[in-house]
């Protein structure tokens, strides 16, 4: 947790300076492509490793289950296809049978990810009821569909429950898990986390 202000804006500026320098290399491999007339036939992936909280939740740093962290960015540009955005949840590893079914491959049925290429065309479907993720430092896991995040610390979750209203509180700021109103929604998302 961040207590202090000192270095802060320092930090801030720093972090933005880097994000600036990838905006332009990415820029400068797209006007490559382009110049040596590639990029009619070169599939671009842009994505990003989990985010970083600059003091949400009083947090500075990227190891959290709140959607600073765990929302990433994936853009994916496919030769002759006009851009389009999508609010679909998918998950990192839905890239490999992604890429492979968009380069005329057929992956392994015995993986976990999902073709999410589809989407593409369409970025009105879902191929994900939710999305999981797993924090191995923080012995947490949270699951996320577009109504609720609930998060629960331990397998057996007795490490301590969120839950979230997505909808009506996108920023995560009020946790329901202890709400007596929503002890039907916790233990359904309980379930689902334990199959």
């Amino acid at each position: 947790m961040y207590n202090s202000n000192e270095g802060f804006d320092d930090m801030i500026e720093a972090y933005c300076e880097t994000l600036l320098g990838v905006d332009e290399s990415v820029g400068a491999i797209m006007e490559y492509l382009e110049k040596e007339g590639l990029d009619e036939e070169t599939l671009v992936i842009y994505m990003g490793d989990n985010g970083f909280s600059w003091g949400e939740h009083g947090l500075i740093d990227k190891r959290h289950f709140y959607e600073e962290s765990v929302k990433v960015p994936l853009i994916i540009r496919v030769p002759g296809q006009k851009p389009l955005v999508c609010d679909s949840l998918v998950e990192l590893q839905d890239l490999y049978p992604t890429v492979a079914r968009l380069c005329g491959l057929v992956p392994p049925s015995y993986i976990q990810g999902k073709d999410i290429s589809p989407m593409l065309d369409d970025p009105s479907l879902e191929v994900r009821e939710a999305a999981f993720s797993v924090a191995p430092m923080r012995k947490g896991f949270l699951l996320r569909d577009h109504d609720y995040a609930y998060i629960q610390y331990l397998e057996d979750a007795s490490g301590g429950i969120e839950l979230f209203d997505m909808k009506t509180d996108p920023k995560q700021y009020t946790n329901l898990a202890e709400n007596p109103a929503y002890k039907t929604v916790v233990e359904h998302y309980k379930t689902k986390m334990k199959d």
